[in-house]
């Protein structure tokens, strides 16, 4: 990570507030292309975009391998609710729809602060319930599928899942995969779990969801109080089938998966975990030579996580 900052010439970090988030992301991204080559999309994966009728846009993702008859997954990109889009996270889209032979069906949710909390989370419902009906032509398993997100799309893996149990859909879900999720509004952890979520003081300004950076993003999605946007505080964490997590070490949101991790198990979920000290948030995706190591070491655990949720 080091050498990322030295060959990009700083830290990436987006403070708050929401604007000033928008305005460093868009010279970050300026910096990127300018400084450094992203790798082509991998053919060996088709993708089409399409239009749900009254719902999202969503891209669905085939892999030439497919032989069918596998639960299809349902991914929601990472960006604090406000940033990102489909193709944002179209390389873990591709990963995952290769390495485990998937179909995955990403959505463009609608984003705060035009669209606060609950309107991204229901267009996720949308397009979890369009998939589950149009499986057949989509050639994966009937009633069947796992919901795949990372950051802020990682809180709404376990969300949706939540608002599906509660709906009583749990039968439809085989499993979550949440990589380095957001799992509760720093200033609603419970008294009993506050020593250990130290990470938004300890690493506040290590990583690019700096601490007000958050703070901004929970804010525009209209600091929501309840268990689907806080899945930690949900009374029905017991209920969640296999869950996949992954976590940075030097990640404001550390403590969010390692609390989550510590939760679930306690609670007797089946839940595999993986950390990786000392990297920041979404390392894996950073454009660099000293990062192209540990970034396919993820990627090989991040398919061996989804295998885990579909055994």
């Amino acid at each position: 990570t080091c050498q990322f900052e030295q060959e990009l010439g700083f830290r990436p970090l987006l403070h708050g507030p929401l604007e000033e988030c928008f305005k460093e992301w868009e010279q970050l991204g300026g910096e990127l292309v300018s400084k450094f080559q992203f790798p082509s999309p991998d053919t060996a994966v088709q993708s089409q975009d399409q239009v749900i009728p009254n719902g999202p846009r969503i891209r669905t993702y085939t892999p030439d391998n497919y032989v069918g008859s596998k639960p299809l997954c349902l991914y929601i990109h990472g960006g604090g609710w406000a940033m990102g889009d489909l193709d944002a996270d179209d390389g873990n889209c591709r990963a995952i729809s290769k390495g485990a032979g998937v179909i995955v069906v990403s959505v463009d949710y609608r984003l705060a602060p035009t669209h606060p909390y609950p309107t991204g989370l229901d267009d996720c419902l949308t397009a979890f319930k369009w998939a589950l009906k149009n499986v057949d032509s989509l050639g994966a398993t009937p009633g069947k599928a796992f919901i795949a997100g990372a950051s802020a799309g990682g809180g709404s893996t376990f969300g949706l899942a939540l608002k599906l149990i509660d709906a009583g859909m749990k039968d439809t879900i085989v499993g979550l995969v949440a990589q380095v999720p957001v799992t509760v509004h720093p200033d609603l952890i419970p008294e009993e779990l506050k020593s250990q979520y130290m990470s938004y003081e300890e690493h506040a300004e290590h990583t690019i969801n700096s601490k007000s950076a958050m703070y901004a993003f929970w804010k525009a999605y209209g600091n929501p109080k309840d268990g689907y946007a806080n899945p930690l505080l949900h009374e029905k964490l017991a209920e969640l089938p296999r869950v996949y997590i992954t976590c940075a070490g030097h990640d404001t949101l550390r403590d969010d998966a390692r609390v989550m991790r510590d939760v679930l198990k306690q609670k007797g979920v089946n839940v595999k975990y993986d950390e990786y000290p000392g990297y920041p948030h979404y390392f894996w995706t950073f454009p660099s030579e000293g990062l192209k190591r540990p970034a396919a070491d993820y990627i090989k655990n991040l398919v061996e996580g989804v295998k885990f949720v579909l055994a």
